[in-house]
């Protein structure tokens, strides 16, 4: 009855996890196709991250401080990486109703002295940052390899960006050669 059990649970295991191995989770998806702009109305699409390897930071109801971290350690790597391009997209389909857009483009510019340097794109109804696995309340960190597939997607930590992000650029980086 015993080894019944336990050849129950293995084979229970393995048609739970089957789907996740052929077909993966969210890493491996085409990135999703997008029109957004920045705070000063430039546009951005994912035509703009062709060719290049683009970490891409998701802030939804993240504090601001843990996003401005996330993205001063980030850039770093784009600075000293030629292939590397950096964007954040901002999920804002829960700000205030009340508070016109253009006084809160002025708020997030002015908060936020990482959007002069890093492409900082607006939201506004949160359709791509959900398309993307954002969560509320966490600062998500995607890499996009330059035929714009997600390879890597992991909540900002900054053990995480040391033994995931930082191994994976310079390995995307060494086959762009």
């Amino acid at each position: 009855m015993k080894n019944k059990m336990h050849w129950l649970l293995v084979v229970a295991t393995v048609v739970y996890l089957v789907p996740f191995i052929v077909f993966g989770s969210d890493v491996g998806n085409r990135f999703v196709d997008f029109s957004l702009e920045d705070p000063q109305a430039k546009k951005y699409s994912q035509t703009d991250m062709e060719g290049k390897i683009t970490l891409v930071v998701l802030q939804s109801r993240t504090t601001l401080q843990t996003a401005i971290d996330c993205k001063t350690e980030l850039k770093s790597l784009a600075q000293e990486n030629q292939k590397v391009r950096m964007i954040a997209i901002m999920d804002l389909r829960k700000r205030p109703p009340l508070v016109p857009k253009s006084v809160l483009k002025k708020k997030i510019s002015g908060q936020d002295p990482t959007s002069k340097e890093i492409p900082f794109l607006l939201d506004w109804d949160g359709t791509v940052t959900q398309a993307l696995g954002g969560e509320d309340s966490k600062c998500i960190v995607l890499v996009v390899d330059p035929a714009l597939k997600v390879v890597c997607k992991q909540e900002y930590k900054k053990t995480t960006i040391d033994s995931k992000i930082k191994p994976l650029i310079a390995e995307l980086s060494q086959r762009q050669k």
